[in-house]
């Protein structure tokens, strides 16, 4: 079943107009979510990690990023930032659930996304192959509902130019540990296939993959996606 761009304007469109409604003497509010983004990284609880601990897993890890958040910030002013935010997260979050992906941070005008590890692969039969697949597609899907969705709503309700974002999927293994001090800890994942998910989205529209993401990806006789090799990784067209 393809994702329902319909459905996902409409949720994203009621998400402004919450925002909108909630803007008091145009002070940033946030409105996204009851529950904290904290301590979600999939089989790794923090009240069952001691401090220090060390392990390590397999992720697909996505990270989508607002290309010139800064400069647009800037000249758009708080407001309509505040607005654009609410549009923008809330309608990548909606394509993020749809895959199944688990959103480890929210980093102001990015996503971090999991899938995969142990717990994924016994409770959903998420292997690899699997993890990579749901990680492209959600990607693919985010470029579509950036014009549909995000870009639509930010032109129709003034609130500056479109939207540009970049992709960048990865799949390799993680550490995860918890880190901190009693009463102000969190757990943590640290690997380069985070930095360079991270360093892949810094381009314009696109999504860019690693050469293990690309020989991972589900292929099919009459498939029309193509592999374009740029520095180390791979841009999907």
């Amino acid at each position: 079943m393809a994702i329902n761009i319909d459905e996902i304007y409409d949720i994203t469109l009621k998400h402004y107009y919450l925002a909108k409604n909630n803007l008091v003497e145009k002070r940033m509010q946030e409105n996204f979510s009851d529950a904290a983004i904290s301590d979600v990284i999939p089989g790794f609880k923090a009240d069952k990690l001691k401090f220090g601990s060390y392990d390590k897993e397999n992720f697909a890890v996505l990270f989508v990023d607002m290309r010139d958040s800064t400069n647009r910030s800037q000249r758009v002013g708080a407001e309509k930032t505040f607005l654009t935010m609410h549009v923008f997260l809330t309608a990548l979050l909606e394509v993020v659930k749809y895959y199944h992906g688990k959103v480890i941070d929210i980093m102001g005008d990015g996503l971090l996304v999991f899938w995969g590890g142990k717990t994924a692969r016994e409770e959903e039969g998420m292997i690899g192959t699997v993890a990579v697949s749901n990680a492209g597609r959600c990607g693919l899907a985010m470029m579509d509902v950036l014009p549909k969705v995000i870009n639509k709503i930010i032109l129709d309700k003034n609130l500056g130019n479109e939207i540009s974002i970049g992709v960048g999927i990865t799949f390799d293994s993680v550490i995860v540990t918890k880190i901190g001090i009693p009463n102000s800890y969190d757990v943590k994942a640290f690997g380069d296939c985070i930095n360079i998910a991270s360093k892949y989205s810094n381009n314009y529209n696109k999504i860019k993959v690693s050469k293990k993401v690309k020989d991972m990806w589900p292929s099919s006789k009459n498939g029309k996606l193509h592999f374009k090799l740029d520095s180390g990784g791979y841009f999907v067209e």
